[in-house]
């Protein structure tokens, strides 16, 4: 089971009908890719009759003689959508995106790598329906979803942690290209433009096997926007963030025959508290061309990001370039292939107070091969992936005299290769309230091969004046990482009732990141203990159970009300902690257990033709220790409220967290209760002058109206940073 939140579409639906006599037969199947979708039901209209289709995608159903059947066509994920079949119907069928605000939506049977798990839990974000909540970047399009936590830096960073997990565990992709970097194992996703993406997927649970060990927290999955028809695209935004708050961005897209090719340019400026100045100038373009055997699909990103200081003691620069080419379709006349070749480049050079001089790189390039089998009732997806990373590091420390004092160099190869498998046997149940049943297997075998040298270097010495130099022998170390994972899924419905129930159970395991091993900061706090660190391990069990209920009989006008709940517990054993001391960086070391049980509750109810939402969802976390899981809250509540009236939409969402523990290298540590908060929204759209008009209001923060304390003692007591601050933002797009 997959589970998904604000999805717009993920496929097109093609639909092959053959109505004689009394019996209806087809086979429904995703238009991009080609591929059967399971689990969409069927029911006549006036009866009860109905079925579901398998695991192929086909159905049969027997109606009676009548002259032009009406028939029910309905999926998680798509709407609702009614079909008389008569003598005009000329088998394609098309289903148009659900859009469900601000609740989890369950979808089972894609096929892509995100979703051949089906015992898994994903949300799905659409962007075009996170714009008009006044989302500006993605930590603020991910606010709503249950069970993730956005950490800030004042520089503007943005990492992500889910269920309780480290930034560390979660692996982040944009277009199938890993975006973590080598050294620490982190991606920043301030990186990454809004504008550009067409739909986020969040992953949670730390055991599919097709994404392997980088991923023992779960994973975010980007996917950027695609030419789909001919567009002039332009999106303004202004705000009293800080200081000052801008952005522009500007896009077309053409689409000619079998092809399409567009882009978008971006320019942000940030100002926090008049202390940092970020600029960002965001470009990418994409192209694809459809063939008779499949589609192929190129896109390119490019960021040049600089951060300053007023005072010029703060000069960072950040430069990311991402390529990537994706094929889905037949190859030699057999059908469910996918093709992904990658490449990535980052680099940062950064003057820190005139203490630090930095330059760090960092380079990867990607493969992956994957084929999907069908035989009888069973499915299965085999995958290949190959990684190749450098990494390289040169950092020169100062004394405050302005003379140097260390020059530490770094050079790091990481190759990867892997071998994954998922299979499901899917059997239709002879049972009146079960649908179909689906057994899923699934297995990953990495072999990661790392090869680093380390060369420090100390200048000036107080007794003579003299080099030395320090050179730590070259190492190799070859590892292999296995991971398995069994899973069930159920599926049933009812005339006016869905409900969905997985279970899953399996194992996973993380190397420690380049940063754990060596940490590339000071030579002052190198000890043997970095070289003592082991991998660490997880054992993951989760049981999911989702209900949705349409038009049921109530005196109230309600279309829709639905109903999830998700139980989990991770045991992790040689975890990855970091001990905290007063200035020195955290110290890693494995910590012998640790245990994190989760529950995660969805309401939703749908009021006035889907005009008026309501939902909420509540995460509460039992971590049994918290020095290996910091800055993680015991609860987050979210409270959503929409009014949807077409031309305009209001929002509301409320967020509460419980009480955390934080660490911060080089200060200390502690418990600290974030503040309450709450962001509206109020967004106008109107088709004028053959364009698109859309603008918003927002007001972020509205109970964070009090200044900023400076002093960090109380700012971390009261819970309070950069962006935590009231704000307004303005924005405004056109769209031809």
């Amino acid at each position: 089971m997959i589970s998904r939140k604000n999805i717009l579409f993920i496929g097109l639906f093609s639909l092959q009908l053959i109505y004689a006599q009394n019996k209806i037969q087809g086979v429904i199947q995703n238009e991009k890719t080609q591929e059967p979708i399971i689990g969409v039901n069927i029911l006549l209209i006036g009866s009860e009759t109905g079925t579901v289709t398998d695991i192929s995608g086909s159905f049969e159903l027997i109606v009676p003689d009548n002259k032009n059947p009406t028939l029910r066509l309905s999926h998680i994920g798509y709407n609702t959508r009614e079909v008389i079949i008569d003598s005009s119907f000329n088998g394609i069928l098309l289903l148009t995106p659900a859009i469900i605000k601000g609740q989890e939506i369950e979808v089972v049977g894609v096929k892509s790598k995100t979703e051949m798990d089906v015992a898994s839990s994903v949300d799905m974000l659409d962007i075009a329906e996170i714009e008009i909540q006044g989302a500006r970047d993605i930590g603020s399009a991910l606010r709503r979803v249950s069970s993730v936590k956005m950490d800030y830096s004042t520089s503007g960073k943005q990492t992500i942690s889910i269920r309780g997990s480290n930034a560390t565990d979660v692996a982040v992709f944009l277009d199938g290209v890993r975006l973590n970097d080598a050294n620490t194992g982190v991606a920043d996703l301030s990186t990454i433009d809004l504008n550009s993406l067409e739909q986020i997927q969040v992953i949670k649970g730390g055991n599919s096997s097709l994404f392997g060990s980088g991923a023992i927290g779960g994973v975010v999955n980007m996917e950027s926007k695609t030419a789909e028809k001919n567009s002039i695209y332009v999106n303004t935004g202004l705000g009293k963030t800080y200081d000052d708050d801008m952005d522009l961005s500007i896009g077309a897209t053409t689409v000619f025959g079998p092809a399409g090719l567009g882009g978008r340019y971006t320019a942000k400026a940030r100002a926090f508290g008049g202390r940092t100045i970020t600029t960002s100038l965001f470009a990418n373009a994409f192209g694809g061309i459809d063939f008779s055997s499949g589609r192929l699909d190129l896109r390119g990103f490019q960021l040049n990001k600089n951060l300053q200081f007023p005072s010029g003691s703060v000069d960072s620069g950040d430069s990311l370039s991402i390529v990537s080419m994706n094929y889905r379709g037949s190859i030699f006349g057999t059908s469910g292939w996918k093709l992904l070749a990658g490449l990535k480049d980052w680099s940062l050079n950064q003057n820190f107070f005139s203490s630090l001089n930095e330059n760090l790189s960092d380079h990867s390039q990607n493969v992956h091969i994957s084929k999907l089998m069908n035989w009888r009732d069973f499915e299965g997806t085999v995958q290949y992936e190959a990684e190749y990373q450098t990494f390289n590091g040169d950092k020169s420390y100062f004394n405050i005299n302005g003379d140097p004092t260390v020059n530490h160099i770094a050079d790091i190869i990481r190759n990867t290769d892997a071998v994954a498998f998922v299979t499901r046997w899917s059997a239709d149940a002879d049972h009146s309230k079960i649908d179909f049943i689906n057994w899923e297997f699934s297995y990953r075998m990495d072999q990661v091969e790392t090869l680093q040298n380390e060369h420090y270097e100390f200048p000036i010495l107080e007794t003579e004046n003299q080099n030395i130099i320090y050179d730590i022998p070259e190492s190799r170390e070859l590892t292999h990482i296995s991971s398995k994972r069994l899973g069930i899924h159920v599926e049933g419905r009812g005339q006016k009732s869905w409900y969905s129930i997985f279970a899953n159970q399996g194992n996973n395991q993380r190397l420690p990141t380049l940063a754990d091993l060596f940490r590339f900061t000071n030579t002052e706090t190198d000890s043997l203990i970095d070289s003592l660190l082991t991998r660490e391990f997880l054992n993951t069990t989760e049981l999911n159970m989702q209900l949705r209920v349409s038009n049921p009989e109530t005196e109230l006008p309600i279309n829709e009300v639905s109903f999830g709940i998700d139980m989990f517990m991770n045991g992790y054993t040689s975890k990855i902690a970091y001990r905290a001391f007063e200035g020195s960086p955290s110290i890693p070391f494995n910590e012998p257990t640790a245990e994190i049980r989760g529950l995660e509750a969805t309401a939703g109810v749908h009021m006035l033709e889907d005009k008026f939402l309501i939902s909420t969802s509540a995460t509460f976390l039992d971590i049994s220790s918290p020095i290996a899981f910091p800055n993680k809250p015991e609860y987050r509540i979210v409270f959503t409220s929409e009014v949807n009236l077409n031309w305009l939409v209001i929002s509301l969402d409320h967020v509460d967290e419980g009480e955390q523990y934080y660490i911060i290298p080089g200060i200390g540590e502690g418990i600290r209760k974030p503040r309450e908060n709450a962001n509206l929204n109020i967004t106008m759209r109107k088709q004028f002058l053959g364009l698109d008009w859309s603008l918003s209001y927002t007001w972020r923060n509205l109970l964070s109206k009090d200044e900023l304390d400076w002093t960090l003692e109380e700012s971390l007591r009261k819970g309070f940073n950069y962006f935590e601050k009231y704000r307004e933002i303005i924005n405004l797009r056109v769209e031809l």
